[in-house]
């Protein structure tokens, strides 16, 4: 497969509330060939809000990106180094690579196609599924509102069932939509479509 996911193990106590974007910055700082990288992505942390500008790191929290197979070597540099997330110290130890394994039911806790009203939003990703040749169930979940840069993005949680093995593999590849710098469009394996938080 031509991306993989690359998993390192994290330290620290809390990230903002709106990490996303300066999570990429700390991490465009070490690996500064991310830039460039349209395909490259961060998923979401596993974190839990708090309600006054913070979020708290889940104890077995892991930075895992999606980056191309061949710079999955070179992200490996990243151990080691404590990223400076708005403030927040997160402490980056070993990473390991694993494969994008071909689910039947995949979930993107984010996806950006540039509407911001949900009925628009389930148009246009049936839509690109459609474009891409791929037939399965879709059902879109929770709205999200990200800041990025003084930008303001929608995302939509999307989750998909019965996905062809081939497609599978290429949804984890490809994603929908945009955004994956801020974790956006980036599909796991999930099991049920009941949770699409």
């Amino acid at each position: 497969m031509p991306f993989v996911d690359v998993v390192f193990e994290l330290a620290g106590t809390s990230v903002p509330a709106e990490y996303a974007w300066p999570l990429w910055r700390a991490l465009v700082v070490r690996l500064p060939w991310l830039e460039d990288d349209a395909g490259a992505g961060v998923h979401p942390l596993r974190v839990a809000p708090t309600g006054y500008g913070l979020a708290l790191l889940a104890r077995r929290a892991r930075l895992a990106l999606r980056l191309r197979r061949e710079r999955a070597t070179a992200s490996l540099a990243l151990a080691g180094a404590t990223l400076d997330v708005a403030g927040s110290a997160l402490v980056v130890g070993g990473g390991v690579e694993r494969p994008l394994w071909p689910w039947a039911t995949l979930y993107a806790r984010q996806v950006v196609t540039g509407s911001a009203d949900a009925t628009a939003f389930e148009q246009e990703a049936a839509g690109r599924l459609v474009a891409m040749g791929i037939g399965c169930e879709s059902i879109s979940g929770l709205r999200r509102t990200l800041l990025a840069g003084g930008r303001e993005i929608v995302a939509f949680g999307l989750a998909l069932n019965n996905v062809k093995r081939a497609d599978s593999l290429r949804l984890q590849c490809e994603g929908i939509g945009t955004e994956r710098a801020l974790g956006c469009g980036l599909f796991v394996p999930h099991k049920s479509m009941a949770a699409v938080g």
